[in-house]
């Protein structure tokens, strides 16, 4: 019993959730969850979720949030549009960069212009908006039909590997990893204690719009064309999953790597079991908003008021 009242209900929470949402669709579906087929289209909405998530877990480590990253994969999609009009193989350095250069005018806006990340990237996002309405002139894109065999599951797999092999260790045992804890546990400890508080949060958005770079060019491989409506549920499925992992709004030593992993599965079954029972995309929402709102009522730290830095 004393062990019982030990355990946080915030670190069981994400196991619990995943395992929940697993058992609910596999009744409710009458076992269709693992399926050869079912797995392969779960694989493929946990793509972008766990990659996306990966990447977010170095903002929330420092306390930070990114509204635009949604907005950054359309534009990066678009850009590689244009490039592999050219050179098939030129989409891969168009869209990775296109991210980058975004992802550094976040870090610009935030750490330099001295905006919260929350507003920051609020703004960003309308301006990037601009940038995607202009590069599409209200159309589409489409790519070389050569570029959709790129899109194997065997190369989305080995790409899921590496991102989170490559996360994990970064972020567990390397200085900018611990300095990125540091900064969202107090930056101003942190600063003292010899750090650079300007350039580990420039460089988290740095690293956050190259990975969602990649992601717009492997949604371009995916649907063969850019449009407005690229990465739109990018962002929402990437916050879902970061808190139901359990990644703290507060960030800090709190925030563990695994969060993003579990979190991202989680979103990933319960998106695909809902596509399973048959429901629209309004109910969809509806079932996301709530599963959200109860996320952050579990993650929230309530005795930190002040959040989002």
């Amino acid at each position: 019993m004393e062990r019982l009242k030990k355990i946080n209900l915030k670190t069981v929470f994400p196991f619990l959730g995943l395992a929940a949402v697993i058992i609910l669709f596999q009744v409710l579906t009458g076992g269709k969850v693992f399926s050869i087929r079912n797995l392969k289209a779960i694989m493929n909405d946990s793509f972008f979720i766990l990659i996306g998530t990966v990447a977010f877990s170095f903002i929330m480590a420092v306390g930070n949030l990114d509204l635009s990253m949604g907005t950054v994969m359309a534009v990066s999609c678009t850009c590689a549009a244009f490039a592999s009009g050219i050179s098939p193989v030129l989409a891969i350095p168009a869209a990775v960069l296109a991210g980058l250069v975004l992802g550094c005018f976040n870090g610009f806006v935030h750490v330099h212009m001295g905006l919260g990340s929350l507003i920051g990237t609020m703004a960003t996002q309308s301006v990037f908006q601009g940038i995607l309405v202009l590069l599409l002139d209200g159309g589409t894109l489409a790519a070389p039909v050569s570029m959709l065999k790129w899109g194997s599951n065997g190369l989305k797999i080995t790409v899921m590997i590496l991102v989170s092999l490559v996360g994990a260790y970064i972020f567990n045992f390397t200085a900018y990893g611990k300095q990125c804890k540091a900064v969202g546990a107090c930056s101003e400890a942190a600063r003292l204690s010899g750090v650079s508080v300007k350039k580990v949060k420039y460089m988290t958005f740095i690293v956050m719009g190259g990975v969602v770079g990649l992601l717009g060019l492997f949604s371009l491989i995916r649907t063969g064309t850019a449009s407005a409506a690229t990465g739109g549920t990018l962002m929402m499925n990437v916050w879902c999953a970061a808190l139901l992992g359990g990644l703290p709004l507060s960030g800090g030593s709190a925030c563990r790597f695994r969060s993003a992993v579990i979190g991202s599965f989680t979103m990933a079954f319960l998106a695909n079991g809902m596509t399973l029972m048959g429901l629209g995309t309004h109910d969809k929402q509806l079932i996301q908003g709530i599963v959200f709102l109860a996320a952050i009522a579990i993650s929230f730290d309530r005795k930190n008021l002040v959040v989002i830095k």
